[in-house]
């Protein structure tokens, strides 16, 4: 994706390509007025869906790409892999028997499949632990075909799947442990981060009806906020936690130990390593956001500079969207699709997504000075702007993030410290 603008001759700003004045609507744009903030689960991404006028062909896609999974459903070996320990041999003899087989033809899809669950045990080093039969379900597509899995997750979930599909994403079987959740639980941190997370706990999304009050969503929010610092300890608790974990909550429909799982799977896997971004000195954050100023300018040279000679600051913007995932800023009915592009892909797709929406708003951004873009960032975007999201994760996708050999460096041989 090429600059969207240039300077001329003159040193003059000049707007090029298909950057759109912010109150040009675009045809693809769903309604801004969206009921959101009574509902969770289903019921939640249900509300967004009925304003997306692509929802029909969504579905159909993403329930014919479902079907795959009852070719293995019935499969006696599929169900023993998540009740027997003994379901490994047995399926290592079968498949063997198989192999030996004298009409190859004959079952080949079936032996394909069972080659497939072979290879998923021993990767799962046993039995399946988590007892979700629908994440398991996910989770051997994804095995299947991890290309077709991430590619149709990057597009945008439906309702139906999304929160399984996230879930088997980004699920280590190896780390899972039923008992530790329950465990962390009956732990206490320092008085300073329950006095952190007591104050935040009534800040997060304080409008949806799930955290109003002390009910049973601030309840959830303040117990796994508690747990995951605990189980981090050498992170404890930093603001932006509570807006990533309370938004798990609204999707997941309060699924209050799915959530803390998500999170610390997330924070394990080495695409995401979302909670190093609140280490102290914050260097992964800082890191984060070069790569984003290096691409920003690549990309978009003329609004880069513009908010150079504004005194635009990256903590006015990148850097509250990488330590919120985009939640402090966006509305949550278009983050819950920055979230299925993001966790099909990497972290990386945080920079990939942030310019993607300049891009789309640069001809309007350009024109604004440095108190206009503050309120810009800081109000408009949540409270009145209409975000053309299939627009921006189009866009994105088709953007290549580049580092410097330094910057290369730092995130391979980055190594977070054991949360274990």
């Amino acid at each position: 994706m090429g600059p969207i603008c240039t300077k001329d001759k003159t040193n003059k700003i000049v707007i090029r390509g298909n950057a759109k004045p912010v109150n040009t609507p675009t045809p693809n744009a769903p309604p801004k007025t969206i009921n959101t903030h009574k509902y969770v689960g289903e019921e939640f991404q249900q509300e967004i869906e009925k304003n997306d006028p692509a929802y029909s062909q969504k579905q159909y896609k993403w329930n014919q790409y479902y079907q795959k999974k009852y070719e293995l459903i019935n499969d006696d070996t599929y169900i023993a892999l998540i009740r027997r320990s003994t379901s490994i041999e047995q399926l290592q003899q079968q498949t063997n028997e198989d192999d030996q087989c004298k009409e190859p033809k004959i079952n080949s899809n079936k032996h394909f499949y069972k080659k497939i669950l072979m290879s998923l045990a021993q990767q799962l080093d046993g039995p399946f632990k988590l007892t979700n039969q629908d994440i398991m379900d996910a989770y051997l597509l994804k095995e299947i075909n991890n290309e077709d899995f991430k590619n149709i997750l990057m597009d945008g979930a439906i309702s139906k799947y999304r929160w399984n599909f996230w879930m088997a994403q980004v699920y280590r079987n190896k780390d899972y442990d039923p008992l530790l959740y329950s465990k962390l639980k009956n732990q206490t941190p320092t008085q300073k981060v329950l006095e952190d997370i007591t104050k935040d706990v009534n800040r997060t999304f304080p409008s949806h009806d799930h955290f109003k009050d002390y009910n049973q969503g601030q309840q959830q929010l303040f117990s796994i906020l508690k747990a995951l610092s605990i189980l981090n300890e050498d992170i404890g608790y930093v603001q932006g936690m509570n807006y990533i974990v309370g938004f798990s909550l609204i999707v997941s429909g309060g699924k209050e130990e799915e959530v803390f799982w998500l999170i610390h799977f997330i924070n394990t896997n080495p695409l995401f390593l979302w909670w190093e971004i609140y280490r102290v000195n914050f260097n992964y954050t800082k890191a984060l956001c070069q790569v984003f100023l290096k691409n920003f300018n690549e990309q978009l040279p003329a609004l880069y500079q513009h908010f150079q000679d504004e005194g635009i600051s990256d903590q006015q913007y990148i850097w509250q969207w990488i330590l919120t995932q985009f939640l402090y800023t966006f509305p949550i009915d278009s983050v819950i699709f920055f979230w299925d592009f993001i966790l099909a892909t990497d972290i990386f797709s945080i920079i990939k997504l942030s310019i993607a929406f300049l891009n789309e708003f640069g001809y309007d951004l350009i024109q604004k000075d440095i108190g206009q873009i503050s309120e810009f960032f800081t109000g408009f975007i949540k409270d009145q702007l209409q975000i053309d999201v299939p627009k921006i994760i189009k866009d994105a996708k088709q953007i290549d993030v580049t580092m410097t050999d330094d910057q290369k460096q730092f995130f391979k041989n980055y190594k977070p410290q054991s949360s274990t």
